[in-house]
């Protein structure tokens, strides 16, 4: 009996555990935007809204000591919305000479590529995402990147272009 039940907790959170992505076989691309999908985004956007209604009419119709609860809940529900807005509006141009990030259209950062020294590829285990961090002439990560974002494998093919050394 116990194996049965072993084997029903594999099926259901086998799946769960992830490799690493690999690096695909992409082409050299001499402008590129690298940004969250807008498709999760939006739907963390809408599900913090919803979050945010229900217990705020929560904390409204009920009156017991729950209702504390409720405001905790609409709380996270608001940092969540505003951790999503964050990633909503994150965009990072990136071409031949250099790397343009900014978000809110307001706060922009601009990194030459030839301020790079070299590009290094974090892999952890049982994480499926991988992270791309740049590092400038002096060691210090400048900007770094999750492969969950859209076109960040390419970062990776414009570092070979430009025979930035690459660190696994």
């Amino acid at each position: 009996m116990e194996h049965f039940v072993e084997l029903i907790l594999e099926l259901l959170f086998g799946l769960a555990k992830d490799t690493p992505d690999k690096k695909p076989e992409i082409e050299y691309v001499d402008h590129f935007i690298v940004k969250y999908p807008r498709k999760k985004t939006i739907a963390r956007i809408c599900a913090s809204l919803i979050i945010v209604a229900v217990f705020s009419l929560l904390w409204l119709f009920i009156k017991h000591e729950t209702r504390y609860l409720f405001a905790v809940f609409v709380g996270l529900g608001i940092i969540l919305f505003t951790l999503s807005s964050f990633e909503f509006s994150f965009k990072c141009d990136i071409d031949d000479t250099k790397i343009s990030r900014s978000f809110f259209c307001l706060f922009q950062k601009k990194i030459k590529w030839q301020d790079i020294l070299c590009v290094r590829v974090v892999e952890q285990t049982n994480e499926k995402s991988v992270i791309i961090a740049l590092y400038n002439q002096t060691g210090k990560c400048v900007i770094d990147f999750n492969t969950d974002m859209e076109n960040a494998w390419y970062i990776i093919k414009m570092a070979e272009h430009k025979n930035i050394n690459i660190k696994n």
